[in-house]
């Protein structure tokens, strides 16, 4: 007689630290990366380190990478997982996401410093965090780095522009961002950490802002390319 397998409520999985995975709704053990299931993991498009995503990067924003997850794409859940990540309110996927990132690509050299690209604090408060500090913590864990979330601050609010070209995107944000000036400490090393690159104009704005301050940015870091 075949044993029936009985599954425990979501409740119970809870308060276990397990859940359902993101993308197809298995139940979880206590090892996966961001509340995915490794089936659905091993499907992603990934981008690991090495000439390829190095010439995406630079064709984007002239930049070196020092970490990139993954390409966007709706069929194998990508998209899925940077949008519940972003605002779900769940920062921990965030962290967790970084960690596993910076487990496959080398790390910047010591005296670098990782920087999140910020939001307004409108849209933070809204959210609840900034996916991309939360990002750069789970970064931070593995390659040892500090993070200085000071050194950069969004001065407007803008709406969205995920739709807009990339020349739409440099005219609106010009100014959008402003960096703290050199201290005492002297000039940082700054590598960017923001969750999606899709024409590079963010990260165009967030070096000119920091170079601008005398402040040296090595290249940037991002979960997605879209």
């Amino acid at each position: 007689m075949a044993r029936k397998i009985t599954r425990l409520p979501p409740l119970c999985r809870s308060m276990m630290g397990l859940g359902l995975c993101w993308q197809c709704g298995v139940a979880l053990t206590l090892n996966e990366v961001a509340g995915i299931c490794p089936p659905c993991r091993w499907a992603w498009p990934l981008l690991p380190s090495g000439q390829a995503s190095q010439a995406l990067a630079a064709l984007r924003c002239g930049a070196k990478v020092w970490g990139l997850g993954f390409r966007l794409c709706g069929a194998r859940g990508t998209d899925a997982v940077v949008h519940r990540m972003k605002y779900g309110a769940f920062p921990e996927k965030g962290r967790a996401l970084g960690h596993w990132m910076a487990q496959d690509w080398p790390a910047p050299p010591p005296g670098s410093v990782l920087v999140p690209v910020p939001l307004h604090w409108r849209r933070r408060a809204r959210r609840g965090f900034n996916p991309s500090m939360a990002l750069a913590e789970g970064l931070a864990s593995v390659w040892s780095l500090p993070i200085h979330d000071k050194a950069l601050r969004r001065v407007q609010h803008l709406p969205s522009l995920t739709a807009s070209t990339r020349a739409a995107r440099l005219s609106v944000l010009e100014g959008t961002y402003a960096a703290t000036p050199v201290d005492d400490d002297g000039a940082q090393k700054v590598v960017l950490v923001d969750d999606v690159l899709t024409t590079g104009a963010t990260f165009r704005m967030c070096r000119r802002a920091l170079e601008k301050e005398g402040h040296e940015v090595l290249g940037g870091v991002w979960l997605g390319l879209a």
